[in-house]
């Protein structure tokens, strides 16, 4: 695959991405992000552990990036680096699996996949998760899975290749603990593929990597032992199944990366789409007596049932929050992969017009999908707009969430407070969603934050407050005590100007 060929899929990805990036405002978790690394990598590396509760790594050298411009484009570029490295990586891990031109074919596919393109521009790790999945497998296929490499480029080439493989899956843990599922599937992979002295060896390459990141399983109880502590919906094994099925689907084929609740023709259609592929799946393993002889479907179908069964593990421990979509970037790669083999499989070279054009519709669908109105959730941008256009001196900007009011601040430069001003990850749900008791405590929080001397509040709520009781408390302490003058709707938030009674 020249390299021609790539830099120009590169060039039409960021053709996409940058547009996108500077029309659309960013969301509360990319605020997030900006928030934790505002000042500095020391007080970076306190506030992860403090409130991001994540892996440090990639807020570490973000906090870095940020000492050459603190602008939010600028923070963008820094995932888009990331996306545009994982179009290189993935060409050459596609010229490994693949003849040329199926390579080529499913190289474009990928730099044009609409999740791809979401993570391109997100300020968080996820396009960087993406560049790590395919340095890992590229370094598994030559360090584990290829079975010729040493007839053809000698032990040593080998050998290289799984220091890199380690090497990298040090760096990836410290980036995402979730990446260390697809470790565990590597392991797995090559057992069901019966490569016993590649597994033995790979067992011995994951004893040097736990022991590079011992100090990681301290911060990972500390940081998930409240998590775990907190209320929690029910749950039910059909429920997290359902999830990890529509983060396939959408790796597979996109409709809505995000679902909506009602169900669009879109979807369906990919849906007998899928089945038909899955039938004629069927149809193959049968002619072929049950026997999988592709390697690659073998073994990326196994890393991501591994993922997909440590997602279940994590759902039933912590709840449906954390294996959300972007989650789910940890295994993007494996399942693209793996659902590209079948497809080169079960399908004759003249069909691939038909699935080009069909792919092509539906990627553009999926990006039209991601920001209805050219927005992100939140809308903060035009919220901020409104405010500065509409308001008064001593008019405090009240916000629920609590967690929210660190994304108003990136755009809103007026002249009034932004309350709550502190607190801003100390609150989760308390009880059953749309329940008067799920968000009692933050809620009573917000109350207490209004000044009692002034007589006019803007007041911001987000869409949590349509689902049933949930903001009661709060909408009968404005009752008592407010008239609402303005009110006006954003996308999944809305936004009143409140006068004391």
């Amino acid at each position: 695959m020249s390299k021609k060929f790539v830099f120009i899929l590169i060039f039409l990805h960021l053709a996409i991405a940058v547009p996108l990036a500077l029309t659309l405002n960013i969301w509360v978790d990319e605020a997030s992000t900006l928030y934790t690394t505002k000042s500095g990598f020391f007080q970076t590396f306190q506030n992860i552990f403090t409130d991001e509760k994540q892996a440090p790594l990639y807020f570490l050298i973000l906090s870095l990036w940020r000492k050459l411009s603190d602008s939010v484009f600028f923070a963008q570029v820094f995932s888009m680096i990331f996306s545009v490295a994982a179009i290189f990586a993935f060409a050459r891990l596609a010229k490994r699996i693949w003849e040329e031109k199926t390579a080529i074919f499913i190289t474009a596919i990928f730099a044009f996949h609409p999740f791809l393109i979401w993570a391109s521009f997100e300020i968080r790790v996820y396009s960087l998760l993406i560049f790590l999945s395919c340095l890992l497998f590229i370094f598994f296929y030559d360090g584990c899975l290829d079975d010729e490499i040493i007839s053809r480029k000698g032990a040593n080439a080998q050998r290289r290749a799984q220091i890199f493989y380690v090497l990298t899956a040090v760096v990836a843990l410290y980036t995402h603990y979730y990446l260390g599922f697809v470790l565990v599937g590597a392991f797995f992979a090559l057992l069901i593929l019966r490569h016993f002295a590649a597994a033995k060896t790979y067992f011995m390459l994951m004893l040097a990597v736990g022991v590079a990141i011992l100090p990681l399983f301290y911060i990972i109880n500390l940081q998930f032992s409240d998590r775990i502590s907190t209320f929690q919906e029910e749950k039910s094994f059909i429920e997290g199944a359902r999830t990890l099925w529509n983060h396939f689907l959408t790796f597979v084929l996109p409709t809505e990366i995000y679902p909506t609740e009602e169900i669009t023709i879109f979807s369906v259609f990919r849906l007998w789409i899928v089945r038909v592929a899955f039938l004629a799946a069927l149809i193959v393993f049968v002619k072929n007596k049950f026997k999988v002889t592709d390697k690659i479907i073998v073994s990326f179908g196994t890393i991501f049932a591994v993922c997909a069964m440590f997602f279940l593990f994590v759902y039933f421990q912590l709840g449906v929050g954390y294996i959300e979509t972007r989650h789910a970037a940890v295994f993007f790669v494996a399942v693209f992969v793996f659902a590209s083999a079948v497809f080169v499989k079960i399908l004759p070279r003249k069909s691939w017009i038909f699935v080009t054009v069909l792919y092509s519709i539906f990627s553009v669908y999926g990006i039209y999908a991601l920001y209805p109105n050219l927005t992100k959730r939140g809308d903060w941008a035009r919220i901020a707009e409104y405010i500065e256009k509409n308001e008064t001196e001593n008019q405090p900007i009240m916000m629920f969430q609590v967690y929210d009011a660190i994304a108003l601040p990136v755009y809103y430069k007026g002249k009034n407070r932004i309350l709550p001003d502190e607190k801003f990850f100390s609150f989760f749900i308390e009880a059953e969603a749309g329940s008067v008791e799920s968000y009692r405590n933050q809620l009573e929080f917000i109350i207490k934050k209004i000044p009692p001397d002034v007589w006019e509040i803007w007041l911001l709520t987000n869409d949590k407050c349509e689902v049933k009781r949930t903001c009661e408390p709060l909408e009968k302490f404005i009752e008592a005590n407010y008239t609402i003058i303005e009110e006006k709707d954003f996308y999944k938030e809305k936004i009143r100007l409140l006068r004391k009674k």
